[in-house]
């Protein structure tokens, strides 16, 4: 196991960490908006900062992934879409008011959202197919991810669906991590040294 994968894990929690205080900066910083029709500039800063934070740390744990998980090409591929993904949403959102089409609390957003990135941690199962404990936790993020759906009952805006998925995260990289520290997951990297065995057999002795 490469040393520095478990690093991986660790960034990718801390940038769902830091999206998580994102999405809630947001909430508030909307119903202040619905509620009293007052716009806290001090809080839309900090919201984008911590946002940026978290895509920071998204970053580098992909780089990392691209550089010392083996193969595993769809995953790498869908993690890199998911962060494309979420960085446009950020940018519209900072353009909101400029662009007519784009609404945070359209149910058809929310809902594609949620899907998406149930579809992109389904890809996460690559990483030691058959591996009942990796399978269990990949459940539990689904589910947290699409809950995230419900929000358009309320006609809440996207960040209720970008709060569950900060959640999911924290939640499967935790366990990824857990995994890794018990080697009940076993993820081949670049750089790993093979495991030799040694047999031997009586079969030809005399």
């Amino acid at each position: 196991m490469h040393l520095k994968l478990k690093r991986c894990f660790i960034c990718g929690q801390y940038a769902n960490i830091l999206f998580l205080l994102f999405a809630l900066f947001a909430w508030v910083y909307y119903w202040s908006i619905e509620r009293n029709n007052v716009e806290i500039f001090a809080l839309e800063v900090a919201a984008y900062t911590v946002e940026t934070g978290g895509f920071l740390f998204m970053l580098f744990s992909l780089i990392n992934f691209h550089r010392i998980v083996r193969h595993r090409y769809v995953m790498k591929t869908a993690m890199l879409i998911y962060l494309i993904t979420e960085v446009v949403i950020m940018i519209m959102d900072f353009n909101a008011d400029r662009i007519s089409f784009y609404n945070s609390a359209s149910m058809a957003l929310n809902l594609t959202h949620s899907i998406f990135s149930a579809g992109i941690c389904f890809t996460y199962l690559s990483l030691e197919p058959k591996n009942k404990a990796l399978e269990i936790s990949i459940i539990i993020t689904e589910v947290i991810i699409l809950s995230g759906m419900f929000g358009v009952v309320f006609g809440l805006h996207v960040y209720v669906s970008l709060f569950a998925n900060a959640i999911a995260y924290v939640v499967f990289f935790s366990i990824m991590r857990f995994l890794l520290s018990q080697e009940r997951i076993m993820i081949d990297c670049h750089g790993d040294r093979a495991k030799v065995y040694k047999y031997k057999s009586s079969f030809f002795d005399e």
